[in-house]
């Protein structure tokens, strides 16, 4: 089990939580029917319909392909099960920026597990890779992920007015960010 690298130095893949891996293709016939719970798809502001195991499988290809994001599955630190999924997209080297995104399962929801992710990749982004912002978009909605974001350490920095639809009803998507100074 991944604990710490050079003695006292957290491993930059393990929270105090959760731990961070590679996604493989055995992984995507556990987490498509987590992602397809109503209530996750209800919390993801670009998916809003369940995907057939083909989705997920060309979400997995293309994904891989890319140069600008890095993705992970989430697992306890108790199992290797997967709970959930987590990315830093649209890496711009140049500037230091990235996009994150994350969903958990439903089961493993009100337990500390995604702030935990979000903290662990947020920490992975700015010191490995050099970032410098990371911006997130939550739906305003969902109070339960901006509190988890807000833990973390992001802070709300504006909205984009009814940019989403949640049940046939436009709502905003808060915008918001962590810099680098701004990781505890």
């Amino acid at each position: 089990m991944l604990r710490a690298m050079n003695g006292d130095v957290p491993h930059p893949f393990v929270g105090e939580l959760i731990r961070l891996r590679a996604r493989e293709r055995e992984d995507l016939p556990i987490l498509n029917p987590l992602f397809n719970d109503p209530d996750v798809l209800e919390g993801v502001a670009t998916v809003t319909f369940p995907q057939p195991l083909e989705s997920i499988t060309a979400w997995y290809e293309r994904t891989r392909a890319e140069d600008d994001s890095e993705t992970y599955v989430i697992e306890t630190l108790e199992s290797e099960d997967p709970i959930g999924v987590c990315s830093l997209m649209s890496i711009e080297a140049r500037t230091g920026t990235a996009e994150l995104g994350i969903w958990i399962a439903k089961p493993h929801w009100n337990r500390g597990f995604g702030t935990d992710a979000v903290r662990t990749l947020s920490r992975f982004g700015i010191r490995f890779m050099n970032l410098h912002r990371i911006t997130l978009h939550v739906l305003a909605t969902n109070a339960k992920a901006i509190r988890a974001y807000e833990k973390a350490g992001f802070r709300h920095e504006g909205a984009l007015r009814e940019a989403a639809s949640v049940n046939g009803h436009h709502v905003d998507l808060v915008v918001m960010g962590l810099l680098a100074n701004d990781l505890e």
